[in-house]
């Protein structure tokens, strides 16, 4: 099982950073909406993979005069036409296949392999993992921006599960900044490893080419964020900035939460603190 000190160096690529522009929310007032940094002019394309019910989100973009190529498995056409949709029943894959598609054969096949101007939008229910743990390094800085809808969180106490999201959260974080995070409120908040995650998390990142980054210290959830479903919104400070020193907090009872003498439990608060320190400034 991974180390509490893992999980707090994943969650380090989830934190939230500022970029120079502000922040606009793109798509409905639930479920398929997200809050996207505003460097969104003179976009080649949008590629939107899990479309679902909700288009919202292909629509802000078409309206604006940006082509969306759709992907979706699980239904046989767009639920909305617009003349800027080009809509694929194909499931994202690692690799392509019959009924599949890898992220770089989408590229290709709409035209789109040159592009540096893109933006990458996903909500595949988990498959997302395995799907970008299979791209070549550097792959992702095509994309200006990427927005997606990330599952499983609270499987984060099993290795190989916790190594393949490490991965794919390395690979973006090589090329790109986190500057968005809302949790899904539809699975709750689950403890790893003594680590508050939710199962479900929306993040938006920004190519780190685009802008610099300071820490964010904006509340989590923020004024442009919308519950998933009807019921409060799950609260995440201890992500942003002005949260480090929950963090620590939060470290420091666990590695005193055993029966220690006086000298240990001072011996492991003191290291808690430092390693956190470590990892999160």
């Amino acid at each position: 099982m991974p180390t509490q000190m893992q999980i707090l160096q994943l969650v380090q690529l989830m934190r939230p950073m500022a970029p120079q522009r502000d922040s606009v929310r793109v798509g409905g007032s639930g479920d398929g909406g997200y809050v996207v940094p505003d460097y969104l002019d003179g976009l080649d394309g949008v590629v939107s993979i899990g479309v679902g019910g909700d288009v919202s989100f292909d629509l802000w973009f078409a309206e604006r005069g940006v082509p969306v190529f759709q992907y979706d498995h699980t239904v046989a056409e767009s639920p909305v036409a617009h003349d800027r949709f080009t809509f694929r029943p194909l499931a994202w894959a690692p690799g392509d296949g019959e009924g599949t598609r890898s992220l770089e054969g989408m590229l290709r096949e709409n035209g789109l392999a040159e592009s540096r101007n893109l933006l990458l939008q996903f909500d595949v229910e988990g498959a997302e993992w395995a799907c970008l743990d299979a791209l070549g390094e550097g792959f992702l800085d095509r994309f200006r921006v990427i927005v997606g809808e990330f599952h499983g969180l609270d499987r984060l106490g099993d290795e190989k599960y916790f190594e393949a999201v490490s991965r794919a959260l390395g690979l973006i974080d090589a090329t790109h900044a986190c500057t968005h995070v809302h949790a899904n409120n539809c699975c709750g908040i689950h403890l790893v490893a003594g680590v508050p995650v939710p199962a479900v998390i929306e993040l938006t990142f920004l190519r780190r080419s685009e802008s610099t980054f300071t820490p964010s210290d904006a509340p989590i959830p923020g004024p442009l964020d919308r519950p998933n479903v009807a019921r409060d919104d799950i609260v995440l400070n201890a992500w942003s900035s002005q949260g480090k020193d929950d963090l620590v907090a939060l470290a420091i009872e666990v590695a005193t939460s055993a029966t220690l003498s006086r000298a240990e439990a001072e011996a492991a608060r003191d290291a808690a603190e430092q390693a956190l320190d470590e990892v999160l400034t």
